[in-house]
């Protein structure tokens, strides 16, 4: 039997129906008829053989073979894009698309005001930024041009990656400004925590890794029952008096009304690395650029 090759345009419609969630939506918002807009689907529905989405009360929900096929038709679209952004050329604008991929502590910390700075400087320049934690980070890092990890694992052993250390700190204690242990005069001990409630990072996380490694080289292995998304999650927690918290010491030099941090003992490092193939392309190496001279404010903020 005579096998022939998806159509891209199918994929791509298929793409935006299961964005919009809905057929009628899609086709106003494609300048197509909903029947046309069927008729193509099944086109690539019988091709795929099974159903690509069933219809819900406010629309159309995709099967998990539709899904798939969204997610195939997204990076197509992301490769027209950059294809796009790589053939257009304006003298003396520097052009092209970067693909950054970041842990949340790098988006909350390094990213935002390097970007637009960088974004006001090069507006030619497409920048695409998704947010993980480390690990995922690290294991999806063929997904874009720079990744930012924190972590101390050691560098890749694939050739061409570069990981490269951009900032070293370390990681204290979120607390209370009117908490017992906010008087406690001297670094806190980490032993002292075990009975306390914390509360964590998401798994995977480069600094709930790295607290976690250190209660364990003291023998020790507290209860891991509150776990926040994000800086601004964790404070809030914090506030409201769920537990204490661990964060970088970066990021609690930032004003936070009714919180304070405390130096801890030992010493827990925390450090932001990037990963990226060598070479770069030239837009990659300009953001970057862009991005280490932003490091001396951050480290004079501490």
């Amino acid at each position: 039997m005579t096998r022939y090759r998806i159509d891209p345009a199918l994929l791509l419609l298929w793409t935006q129906v299961a964005r919009a969630g809905n057929l009628h939506v899609a086709a106003e918002g494609l300048f197509l008829t909903q029947p046309a807009i069927s008729h193509r689907l099944k086109q690539l529905q019988e091709r795929a053989g099974e159903p690509l989405y069933r219809r819900a009360r406010h629309g159309i929900v995709p099967t998990p073979l539709g899904l798939r096929l969204a997610k195939m038709g997204e990076k197509i679209e992301l490769a027209l894009e950059e294809a796009e952004h790589l053939c257009q050329s304006t003298e003396g604008l520097l052009r092209g698309s970067v693909r950054i991929l970041a842990s949340n502590s790098n988006a909350e910390l390094l990213l935002p005001g390097a970007l637009a700075r960088f974004r006001n400087a090069h507006p030619g320049i497409h920048l695409r930024l998704t947010t993980s934690n480390s690990r995922q980070a690290r294991l999806h890092r063929d997904e874009a041009d720079l990744v930012f990890v924190e972590d101390d694992l050691p560098e890749p052993r694939e050739a061409r990656w570069v990981q490269e250390c951009l900032l070293s700190t370390r990681i204290v204690l979120l607390l209370p400004a009117q908490h017992s242990l906010a008087a406690t005069p001297g670094p806190i001990q980490l032993q002292d925590l075990q009975e306390s409630t914390l509360i964590w990072r998401e798994s995977g996380s480069g600094i709930r890794e790295a607290v976690l490694q250190a209660f364990r080289e003291l023998g020790l292995f507290p209860e891991i029952r509150f776990e926040l998304n994000g800086l601004a999650a964790i404070r809030d927690g914090v506030r409201a008096g769920l537990g204490l918290a661990f964060v970088s010491a970066t990021q609690s030099s930032e004003p936070s009304p009714g919180l304070i941090t405390r130096e801890l003992s030992p010493r827990i490092p925390h450090r932001l690395a990037v990963l990226y193939r060598d070479p770069l392309d030239r837009a990659s190496e300009t953001l970057l650029q862009h991005i280490r001279e932003a490091i001396p404010a951050l480290v004079s903020s501490e």
